[in-house]
C-alpha cells in the first residue's frame, strides 16, 4: 500500500479512473431518470369538451389554468371545466385550409395567433379574444406567422420573410430574407430559429441547420434546439455571443433523426423533456450529459400511455403535471404519483386491461404479480411488464386467501372454489358435487396460523379443514368475513352478527360488540381486522366497532367521527401503522392513538369511489391495493396526508341579461375591488368564479350566501345566477371548500348594490306625495263646492215653492242670489231632520206609511225632500226610514218582546224580511240580539 505507483502504469491507472467516473455518471443519470410508472395519466378529448383533438400549442397562464390551441380555436382548462373560444367567425374559406392556431401566455396576458397573420388578445372582462392586428393587411400580402415573442419593446413576430416588431405606434422589419419558425429569449438577447439556421438580432447566422423549436435554460446557460430533421442539439455560447459548443443528441441512438422535435421544456432541476412529432416524449439529464430515454408514447409498450405520438407542445405546470398536446390525441396530463400509484379499469375489447370493473377481491401473488377477482373472472397483473393474464371468465370471484406454500384459494359465487398455484395456474377443486361444501356460493375463505382452512358460504355450513384433512362443520350461515384472534379463536362475521369459534371445538359463541349503554347495534358484519387485543368490525350501515377482547369494551366510529359513510366495506392496517377504512363513499384512515382521529382522504386523486367488500391487501412494497365497483386502485400511503393543499378563489366577472337577451359585462376593475353596482334592469345576473388546482380539483366545491342568510348546498358549479334580486345593498359571500371534510380553503366577498326602479326613486316619491296632497286638496274643494251647490239647490227649491207660478217672480239669478244670502242665516236643517224623525216614529207601526205620505206631511215635493234629507243626513229617504225602524226594533227587543211582535210594531209585515235587514244592519239576528 505504501509502495509508489510505477510511472509506467499511470496511463492504465488514469484510464481506469476515467472509466469509473463515466460509469458513475451514467449510473447517477439513470438513477435520476423519470419512470412512466411515476405518473398517472388523464386525458382531455372530445368527451371532456375539446372542440378538436388536433393540438398545436399548450401553455399555462398566471392563474394556473391550462390553455391550448386546436384546429378550431383555443381551449382553457381550470382543473374541472373545459372552456372553448372561437377567435374569429368571419375567417375566409380560403384561410381555413391549413390554418394553424397558437396560444401563448406572458405575465397576466394571453395571446393567440394563426399562421395567416391574425393576432388576438384575451379580454378577461369580456371573456373573449379580440383581434388586435392583421399582419397581412399591414404588409399588403399573404403571410405565414409562425411565432411571437412578447417583450418590453413590443411584440416580435416570426414570419416567412423575416422578423418584425409590432408596437402601439409602429410596425417594422428587423431581419429580412429568412423563414423564421421560432423566437427564443436568452439571457440578454433574442435568437431567431429559421429554416436557414439560427440568427441573432443583427441578422448574423450562428448555426446552419433547420431549427423547429428552442428552449434557453437559464439554470445552465445552454440553448436546447430541436431540428426539423436534424435531431436535438445542446449549444453553449461564448462571451462574444458566438457558438462555443454544439452537441448533437440522438433520441434513438442513431446518427440521423428524421422526426421534427417540436417542444422542449424542463421538468425539474435534473430533467429536460423533449417532444418528438411521431415518437412521443423523451427525457434527458438537464446538464446535457448522457443519453435520451423514452418516457411516454402511444405504442403497445410500458411507455404507451399517450393518445398520440405526434407531440406538438408540452408544458410542466405549477403542480409538476406534464401537459402534453398531440397532433391527433388531444391533451394528456401526466400527474406525478402522490397518493395514487395506479388505477386499473376495464376497456372494452382490450385484453391488456382489467377483465371487469367490479373488483371483489385483491391478492398479491408475488413482488410482481397482483391477483384481482372480478365479476368476470380472475385478472393477474404483472407490475414489471405491465401485462395481464385472465382466467375463469364468466365467473364471479368473491374472495381469495393465500397459503404459506404460495397457493391461493379463490371462492366464487355459484361455482365453488378454485386454486391458483405458485405458477399462477388456475384449477377448479371444490364444489358441492366433489366435497363437503353445502353451497357453491362461497363468500369467504381463511387460512389460520394452525394450518386450518375455513370456508364460509351463503346457505351452507361453515367448514373447517385441518392440516391433516379432518373436516368439521359448524351451523353458521351467511358468512361475510373470517379472521383469527390473538387468543386463537376464529371470528366469523355474518349478516346476523359476530360468532366466535374455537378450532376443533363445537362451541359457538355470539360476541356482543355493542358499546356500553347502546342498544341500537348493526349486526351485518362486512369485514374484520384483528389487531392484538382489538377486533375492528366493519358493518353495513353502522360504521366501525372497535372491540377490546380483554377489557370487553367497545366504541363505535361513524360519519359523526369523520367517516365518509357508515357503509364500511373493508379494513386494513398499513405498514405506517394507520388503519385504512374503505366505504361505499370513499376512503379514510384512523390514527391508532387514543384519539381515534379519522381523516377523510377523498380529496386525493382517484380515492373517492365505492369500494368492494373485503377487497384490500398490503403489497410487498408497502403500497395498498383496493378493489372497488369502478376498478382497482393502488394507494401510496406516504403520499396521503391530512388536507394540505391551498387554492385561491377568484371572482372572474359578473354578466347581466340585457333587454335583448344578450349578455352585458360589469367592468372587471369593479369586480376586483369587490364592489359592483347594477341598475334595476340588470338585477338578473351571473357571478362567475373559479379555484384552479390541477392536483385536487375534484375535491373542490363551492357554496355561497347572501347577507346573513343560509349557506347554499356545496356544488362544483362555478357560477351563480341571481334572478330579480331585490333593490338595495347585498353582501355575497362565496367559499371554496373541501368536498371531503368541509374545510374552508378560501373565501371571497362581493358587495352588490341593486339600484331602485325609477318609480321607486326618491324623486318619484316626492312626486307621489305631491300628487297625493293635490288629490286631497282637490277632493276637499270638490266637497265644498258640492255642499255649496246642494244648499243653493235646496234654498232655490224652497223659494220656488213659496212663489206662485203666475206671479212675477224674480229671475233665477236674483233668486239664487237671495238663496245664497239665506244660507248664511238659515239654521233650519236640524228642525227639518227632527220633524221628519218625529213623523216616522209616530207612524212606526203603520206598514203603509210611505215616502210619499211623509213628503205630504212635510209639505214639500218628493224631489225637494230627497235633496234636503240627503244633504243633511247623507241618507236617502228609504234608508233613513229603515234605520229609524231598526233602531226602534232593537229597543223593543232589549225590552224582551218577541221577534214577531217587534217586527209588527216596527212596521215590517214580513218577519223573515225583518230578520234579514236586521242582521245586515246589526250583524246578528234578532233572536241572538235579545
Amino acid at each position: 500500500m505504501s509502495k509508489l505507483i510505477d510511472c509506467r502504469n499511470w496511463p492504465i491507472f488514469l484510464l481506469r479512473v476515467g472509466l469509473l467516473v463515466c460509469v458513475m455518471v451514467v449510473n447517477s443519470t439513470a438513477s435520476m431518470a423519470l419512470r412512466t410508472a411515476d405518473f398517472t395519466i388523464s386525458h382531455l378529448g372530445k368527451a371532456e369538451g375539446l372542440d378538436n383533438q388536433r393540438i398545436f400549442s399548450v401553455c399555462q397562464s398566471s392563474s394556473g389554468a391550462i390553455w391550448w390551441s386546436s384546429l378550431k380555436g383555443v381551449g382553457r382548462f381550470n382543473g374541472s371545466k373545459v372552456r372553448t373560444y372561437r377567435l374569429d367567425d368571419k375567417v375566409p374559406f380560403n384561410h381555413l385550409g391549413g390554418r394553424v392556431i397558437h396560444v401563448t401566455a406572458e405575465s397576466k396576458e394571453v395571446y393567440a395567433f394563426d399562421n395567416r397573420g391574425s393576432l388576438f388578445k384575451f379580454n378577461v372582462s369580456l371573456d373573449r379574444f379580440e383581434l388586435i392586428a392583421q399582419i397581412s393587411k399591414k404588409l399588403g400580402y399573404e403571410v405565414a406567422l409562425n411565432d411571437i415573442q412578447l417583450t418590453d419593446r413590443g411584440i416580435y413576430l416570426a414570419l416567412h420573410d423575416g422578423v418584425y416588431i409590432l408596437t402601439d405606434n409602429s410596425f417594422r422589419q428587423i431581419v429580412k430574407g429568412i423563414y423564421v419558425n421560432n423566437i427564443v429569449a436568452t439571457k440578454d438577447r433574442l435568437l431567431f430559429c429559421a429554416r436557414e439556421g439560427v440568427f441573432n438580432e443583427k441578422g448574423r447566422k450562428l448555426l446552419t441547420y433547420n431549427t423547429e423549436s428552442a428552449y434557453y435554460d437559464e439554470l445552465s446557460g445552454k440553448l436546447w434546439l430541436g431540428g426539423y430533421e436534424n435531431g436535438l442539439h445542446v449549444v453553449t455560447f461564448g462571451r462574444d455571443g458566438r457558438v462555443s459548443t454544439d452537441q448533437f443528441v440522438s433520441l434513438t441512438g442513431g446518427l440521423i433523426h428524421g422526426n421534427p422535435i417540436r417542444s422542449i421544456c424542463p421538468y425539474d432541476d435534473d430533467t429536460m423533456l423533449v417532444g418528438s412529432d411521431g415518437e412521443g416524449v423523451w427525457q434527458m439529464s438537464r446538464d446535457g450529459r448522457g443519453e435520451c430515454s423514452l418516457l411516454f408514447d402511444a405504442n403497445e409498450t410500458n411507455h404507451g400511455v399517450l393518445h398520440g405520438n405526434g407531440v406538438y407542445s408540452m408544458v410542466v405546470d405549477s403542480w409538476k403535471n406534464i401537459v402534453i398536446g398531440t397532433y391527433s390525441g388531444g391533451i394528456d396530463i401526466a400527474r406525478p404519483i402522490g397518493s395514487t400509484i395506479a388505477i386499473f379499469r376495464h376497456t372494452a375489447n382490450d385484453r391488456e386491461t382489467l377483465s371487469n370493473d367490479h373488483v371483489n377481491t385483491v391478492m398479491p401473488l408475488s413482488d410482481d404479480l397482483v391477483l384481482m377477482g372480478t365479476d368476470n373472472g380472475i385478472s393477474i397483473y404483472n407490475q414489471t411488464t405491465g401485462q395481464w393474464r385472465h382466467s375463469c371468465q364468466g365467473i364471479v370471484v368473491l374472495s381469495a386467501t393465500k397459503h404459506p406454500d404460495g397457493t391461493v384459494l379463490v371462492s366464487t359465487y355459484g361455482k365453488g372454489i378454485y386454486v391458483i398455484d405458485s405458477q399462477a395456474q388456475v384449477r377448479h377443486i371444490y364444489t358441492v358435487n366433489n366435497s363437503t361444501l353445502k353451497d357453491n356460493h362461497v363468500y369467504a375463505t381463511y387460512h389460520d396460523k394452525n394450518g386450518n382452512w375455513w370456508v364460509g358460504s351463503l346457505n351452507g355450513d361453515l367448514i373447517q379443514k385441518s392440516s391433516s384433512g379432518v373436516i368439521r362443520c359448524y351451523p353458521i350461515h351467511d358468512v361475510q368475513a373470517i379472521t383469527q384472534l390473538a387468543s386463537g379463536q376464529i371470528a366469523i362475521g355474518t349478516a346476523f352478527g359476530l360468532k366466535l369459534v374455537t378450532p376443533d371445538n363445537d362451541e359457538i359463541k355470539d360476541l356482543n360488540y355493542a358499546p356500553a349503554g347502546v342498544t341500537d347495534v348493526n349486526p351485518f358484519v362486512t369485514h374484520l381486522l384483528a389487531l392484538g387485543p382489538e377486533l375492528w368490525i366493519a358493518t353495513d350501515g353502522g360504521g366501525v366497532y372497535v372491540y377490546h377482547m380483554t377489557k370487553r369494551q367497545s366504541r363505535q366510529l361513524t360519519v359523526d367521527n369523520g367517516l365518509p359513510s357508515n357503509y364500511v366495506r373493508s379494513l386494513v392496517k398499513g405498514k405506517d401503522g394507520r388503519i385504512w377504512i374503505a366505504t361505499d363513499e370513499g376512503l379514510a384512515y384512523v390514527k391508532t392513538d387514543e384519539s381515534y382521529t379519522i381523516v377523510n382522504v377523498n380529496y386525493c386523486y382517484g380515492l373517492d369511489r365505492e369500494y368492494s367488500r373485503g377487497a384490500v391487501q398490503n403489497l410487498p412494497n408497502g403500497d395498498i391495493v383496493f378493489g372497488s365497483t369502478t376498478g382497482a386502485v393502488v394507494v401510496h400511503p406516504e403520499g396521503v396526508q391530512p388536507l394540505n393543499y391551498k387554492t385561491k378563489l377568484v371572482i372572474l366577472g359578473v354578466n347581466y341579461i340585457k333587454s335583448d337577451n344578450d349578455l352585458g359585462h360589469i367592468d372587471l376593475a369593479m369586480v376586483q375591488e369587490q364592489r359592483i353596482y347594477l341598475s334595476y334592469s340588470q338585477r338578473t345576473f351571473d357571478v362567475l368564479f373559479e379555484s384552479v388546482n390541477m392536483r385536487h380539483h375534484y375535491d373542490i366545491s363551492y357554496r355561497y350566501k347572501i347577507d346573513d342568510g343560509e349557506w347554499s348546498q356545496p356544488t362544483d358549479q362555478q357560477s351563480i345566477r341571481f334572478v330579480s334580486m331585490e333593490p338595495g345593498r347585498h353582501l355575497l359571500t362565496i367559499q371554496c371548500t373541501s368536498r371531503t371534510c368541509g374545510e374552508v380553503v378560501d373565501t371571497q366577498q362581493l358587495i352588490i348594490t341593486i339600484g331602485r326602479p325609477w318609480w321607486n326613486s326618491w324623486w318619484m316619491w316626492c312626486v307621489y306625495i305631491a300628487l297625493l296632497l293635490l288629490t286631497f286638496w282637490g277632493a276637499w274643494r270638490v266637497y265644498r263646492l258640492q255642499e255649496k251647490y246642494m244648499r243653493l239647490s235646496i234654498d232655490y227649491l224652497q223659494l220656488m215653492q213659496q212663489v206662485p207660478s203666475s206671479s212675477s217672480a224674480s229671475s233665477p239669478k236674483e233668486l239664487l242670489a237671495e238663496t245664497d244670502v239665506a244660507i248664511e242665516d238659515n239654521d233650519s236643517g236640524r228642525d227639518f231632520v227632527d220633524r221628519a224623525t218625529r213623523l216616522i216614529v209616530e207612524n212606526l207601526s203603520d206598514s203603509e206609511f210611505s215616502i210619499d205620505r211623509l213628503c205630504r206631511e212635510m209639505a214639500m215635493s218628493r224631489t225637494l225632500f230627497y235633496v234636503k234629507l240627503k244633504s243633511y243626513t247623507g241618507k236617502s229617504p228609504q234608508d233613513f226610514i229603515r234605520i229609524i225602524r231598526l233602531e226602534h226594533a232593537a229597543a223593543l227587543l232589549r225590552s224582551g218582546r218577541s221577534v214577531t211582535e217587534v217586527s209588527a210594531l216596527s212596521g215590517f209585515d214580513n218577519p223573515k224580511y225583518f230578520s234579514t235587514v236586521f242582521k245586515k244592519y246589526f250583524g246578528v239576528s234578532p233572536s241572538k240580539y235579545q
